[in-house]
């Protein structure tokens, strides 16, 4: 695979930075993840890192050298991160109320996947222009997918901020996934917080990226936006890949349409397949301050794919 992959993130003009960034990169696929904790509830940044170790773990621990269903994998790791962060917050010493959002987009010979939770984007560019971006879970930009609000009013709005979906939370996460898309030479995929769109409008977003040098691009877009936002900026965090290779002659794996992955609907549909993974609970990756005393803590990731394919394979022509 030839590709660009470059990663930043500025703390903005608040106190601490709170967003989470990371790639991880395998012979024949590399996984972007960014992670936005939110500052309303202490522990944000715990929230967010744990997310972002959470997957890159999971990436890494993989011993199959194909990860068939890509959807699966993501969702799954995402549920994971969520049990994690809930964990950890009923280890801590002190109350934390651990929150984040996120944004995965795993690459993998060719194609490209995508996963969140929030409003952490991910945007697909393709000869200079925005082809798609992730809907954030929030009222407004629902009511921007319905023609009611512009970009521009989303931005001014006053509940912009105003989530629908979190991780670490009372309430289970829904799951947004994408299709599977095949990239061409040239594609582009960002990964960012709020901080950085909300500073720019897609079409500036494409004007930056436009330069050769991917990591100068990535970091004068940055500086830039912290400049334009001035006291009221968030922190901003990206990571962006652009594709160098030629389009895959490789099959595609799944072929699904983009759906919502909900938990528990996860796993009433698995329960009479799988009765020993749904009454399980999900496994929690190691972490420094967390003592896991799980019998399962070195299972593989891939043996409870099959839960989230079930799903999948039922709810895709949805």
């Amino acid at each position: 695979m030839k590709y660009q992959i470059t990663q930043y993130t500025l703390r903005g003009a608040r106190p601490t930075n709170e967003d989470r960034v990371g790639y991880a990169e395998r012979d024949n696929a590399v996984l972007l993840v960014v992670a936005d904790g939110l500052g309303g509830h202490r522990g944000g940044e715990i929230a967010a890192e744990v997310l972002v170790e959470t997957l890159l773990h999971s990436f890494q621990s993989l011993r199959q050298p194909v990860i068939n269903r890509p959807s699966a994998f993501l969702a799954l790791g995402i549920l994971q991160a969520h049990h994690a962060i809930i964990a950890r917050a009923k280890a801590s010493q002190t109350p934390i109320e651990p929150r984040t959002t996120c944004v995965a987009c795993l690459v993998q010979n060719g194609y490209a996947y995508w996963a969140h939770v929030g409003d952490s984007r991910l945007y697909v560019i393709r000869q200079d222009r925005v082809l798609l971006r992730t809907q954030d879970h929030t009222a407004i930009d629902e009511m921007h997918q319905d023609g009611l609000l512009t970009e521009q009013e989303m931005l001014d709005h006053p509940q912009k901020s105003h989530l629908l979906n979190c991780l670490g939370g009372g309430v289970t996460p829904t799951i947004s996934v994408s299709e599977e898309t095949l990239l061409q030479p040239g594609d582009m995929l960002l990964a960012c917080t709020d901080g950085l769109w909300e500073a720019f409008t897609p079409e500036e977003i494409t004007n930056y990226l436009k330069a050769p040098a991917l990591d100068e691009a990535m970091e004068e877009m940055l500086f830039a936006a912290v400049r334009k936002m001035k006291h009221g900026c968030d922190n901003v965090s990206a990571v962006c890949l652009r594709w160098q290779d030629a389009m895959s002659k490789n099959p595609p794996l799944q072929g699904n349409v983009a759906v919502q992955i909900d938990e528990a609907m996860l796993r009433q549909e698995a329960r009479h397949h799988l009765p020993h993974v749904a009454r399980r609970p999900v496994p929690i990756p190691p972490a420094p301050v967390v003592e896991d005393t799980s019998k399962e803590k070195n299972r593989p990731l891939q043996d409870r794919i099959q839960e989230i394919e079930d799903f999948l394979k039922k709810h895709e022509a949805k």
